[in-house]
């Protein structure tokens, strides 16, 4: 009887009409903005797109003056009611079906926005900036009158600034959504609207209904959902996704939706899925649309697949909650997107994977022939505790400090002469991931992760070659140098060219820097080997004494200040918590790090906000300057003057009950079994990406 949009101009009569329209983001904007009006008290009406999760409804009849609703496009019905203020999110080419072509959508644009008495429109879409629309632009470009800056992801959603508004919490996902919460925030200023009650609404803000909904998690599989069905809403969605998950393998279920817009988009949708791991296809949903010619399931995933290559999959619609299923892998993140009936699929892809899955067999390596071998048995106790058995089926192997390798947690057992037997070679090459749990040389320093390598298995922590830089604390400091990080002044020193003329080198070392001056072996941690020296005499003992444990040893500059030391955890996204070793001043021996007598280690550190900031920026340069993945500890001294000076790094440190990584992450709120696992996350993500590489290497060479 009556067009949608001519009800919706009925209901709208007489009140204040708020229109958000743009190809992409409406509902999520409609709904934030609606969501503010109510926190403030203004008793709006609204009409969404989608379900508001809070109500549990898309629409409301209030007795304020304002009234909220989408100005949809797709049907030119969006220029026929009045609008007291309008905010335009976007501008791409969708439903040509019914505008004829790009540049009739683009007039249609610019007649909606000269129709709004008060304007916001995002000009960082090149689009809508080619229009040069009147009105109250947003954006992160420069020269936006409303500026996003210093945006970045949280634990519990995103923050940003906004011209002179630092630190805006919104309780979504991803740079999009940073947008459309700006244009809100401009919008609720002008309505004036007090901050206290934007800031509040952007909180508890849950989002709507298939606008990346959490849907649930079975055997640490999480489901996602949403209603995205255009190229550039289905990047933005994945690259919000990624930025929550990080590491976690991505596996996207896509239905396409219509066969016009498969058409309109064709080449589009082979480039929006850069940041999936895995996608699946499958038919496209018709949405009552007669076929095209040319326009198929086929046609379309063959365009696809040249541009995602083997990470594309495609699935009949009629087995795909037992294809996808099937594939899956304990952690894996799955989105289901399409406006289809995608959405339905989900909940079975859950169920049909919880009941086959099977446990992650996780080999512990621990033990070794440095003189590090009881800290690493200590560290494997501990992570040992922190392995969930319903989701690992652990298998111990064990290096003994004569460096032959045995199966189960007794060293002192012998398997005869061979350093590593055949048998434990295949037992060993049937696990899914390792954990090497060592620390110092013939272990920490790459040794290990050199056999782990040669045999393809995943693993924690740094390869060779960055865990032979990180354990050569020379190396690590040059490193360190080499990109601008504070490095305390320090002289090398190898056996042979000491042995052949010290006074050189005491001498060298005499020029460099006054005493007091500390020796260092340069492959061991925890402490071994490590002395001051006040005067030429202790100088000459304390390099005796380091040579014994060592064959190179460092001589550096004493930096007198607080022992800070920052746990980082991460591949490609870095998480970093710092935390003190109160030491008072004193030298931390290995005494003072393990048992009974251990130094207490305060998380976090006490740090204002500029050395915190200056800290965490060192701590990461360091990391990525060595090629660590995975874990690492970097230490740091800070002198009086608040100036940072590296010390040095550990690629695999201490998980003892007084080690400072695990209290670290404790304060942080990380518990010892979310460390574990995020660490075998690490593991299985860059195993995926050292095999992408392979593959491409490959493809590279042919060609």
């Amino acid at each position: 009887m009556l067009h949608r949009s001519e009800l919706l101009n009925e209901l709208m009569k007489g009140k204040k009409n708020l229109l958000i329209s743009g190809t992409h983001g409406k509902t999520t904007t409609t709904a934030l903005l609606s969501s503010v009006l109510m926190e403030a008290k203004l008793d709006p009406s609204f009409v969404i797109g989608g379900l508001l999760l809070s109500l549990n409804t898309n629409g409301r009849a209030g007795k304020g003056e304002f009234f909220i609703a989408e100005a949809d496009e797709s049907d030119g019905s969006f220029l026929k009611p009045d609008s007291y203020a309008s905010i335009v999110t976007s501008l791409s080419d969708d439903h040509l079906d019914y505008w004829g072509s790009s540049r009739m959508l683009e007039l249609a644009f610019s007649q909606f926005m000269a129709q709004a008495e008060h304007l916001f429109w995002c000009c960082d879409d090149p689009r809508l900036a080619a229009l040069h629309p009147k009105g109250t632009s947003y954006g992160f470009s420069e020269g936006a009158a409303l500026h996003l800056s210093h945006f970045r992801e949280t634990a519990s959603g995103i923050v940003f600034d906004l011209n002179g508004y630092t630190d805006i919490e919104l309780s979504l996902r991803g740079r999009h959504n940073a947008l459309n919460a700006a244009a809100v925030f401009g919008l609720a200023l002008h309505l004036e609207i007090s901050e206290e009650a934007i800031r509040r609404a952007f909180k508890a803000f849950a989002g709507t209904a298939r606008r990346l909904e959490f849907k649930g998690e079975m055997h640490r599989v999480a489901l996602f959902d949403d209603y995205g069905h255009h190229p550039r809403e289905i990047n933005a969605t994945l690259q919000a996704l990624r930025g929550k998950i990080r590491e976690r393998r991505l596996v996207v279920v896509f239905q396409p939706h219509r066969y016009t817009r498969s058409r309109d988009l064709f080449d589009e949708f082979a480039n929006c899925f850069s940041e999936a791991d895995v996608v699946f296809m499958t038919d496209i949903y018709s949405a009552g649309e007669a076929p095209i010619e040319g326009i198929s399931s086929a046609a379309l995933y063959t365009r696809m697949r040249e541009k995602l290559g083997a990470k594309l999959h495609f699935l009949p619609r009629t087995f795909l909650e037992t294809g996808v299923a099937a594939a899956l892998k304990t952690f894996d993140v799955v989105l289901t997107i399409g406006a289809g009936d995608v959405t339905k699929a989900g909940e079975p892809i859950l169920q049909q994977f919880a009941a086959k899955t099977a446990k992650l067999k996780v080999a512990i390596l621990f033990g070794g022939v440095s003189s590090e071998h009881a800290v690493s048995l200590m560290s494997m106790q501990n992570i040992l505790k922190g392995l969930d058995p319903t989701l690992y089926d652990v298998k111990p192997f064990g290096i003994t400090r004569e460096g032959e390798w045995v199966t189960g947690f007794d060293l002192e057992k012998r398997e005869g002469g061979s350093k590593i037997s055949p048998a434990i070679l295949e037992e060993l090459s049937s696990c899914d991931v390792c954990i090497p749990i060592f620390h110092g040389p013939h272990g920490e320093d790459g040794m290990i992760a050199a056999v782990l390598d040669a045999l393809h298995l995943p693993y924690v922590g740094c390869d060779y070659r960055s865990g032979a830089i990180c354990m050569q604390k020379a190396w690590s400091k040059y490193a360190a140098i080499v990109h601008n990080v504070p490095t305390a002044p320090f002289v090398e020193i190898d056996t042979f060219g000491y042995r052949r003329d010290p006074h050189s080198f005491i001498a060298k070392i005499e020029q460099a820097f006054p005493y007091p001056v500390w020796v260092k072996p340069v492959h061991l941690g925890s402490s071994i080997g490590v002395n001051q020296a006040k005067n030429k005499e202790e100088l000459l003992e304390s390099i005796e004494k380091a040579l014994y444990y060592d064959e190179k040893i460092i001589v550096e500059k004493e930096i007198l200040g607080r022992q800070i030391e920052f746990a980082v955890l991460g591949n490609d996204y870095l998480q970093i918590a710092p935390g003190e070793i109160v030491s008072h001043g004193a030298f931390v021996g290995y005494d003072k790090k393990y048992g009974a007598s251990a130094m207490e280690f305060r998380a976090p550190a006490h740090l204002s906000e500029v050395e915190k900031m200056v800290g965490l920026e060192l701590a990461e340069t360091v990391y990525r300057a060595c090629g660590c993945k995975g874990l690492a500890r970097v230490d740091f001294f800070l002198d009086e003057r608040g100036c940072f000076w590296f010390n040095e790094i550990n690629p695999f440190p201490g998980f003892t009950n007084t080690s400072a990584y695990p209290q670290a992450w404790a304060a942080a709120g990380k518990s010892l079994p979310q460390i574990v696992d995020e660490l075998i996350i690490l593991a299985m993500q860059r195993a995926r990406k050292t095999a992408e590489t392979a593959k491409n290497g490959v493809t590279f060479a042919r060609t």
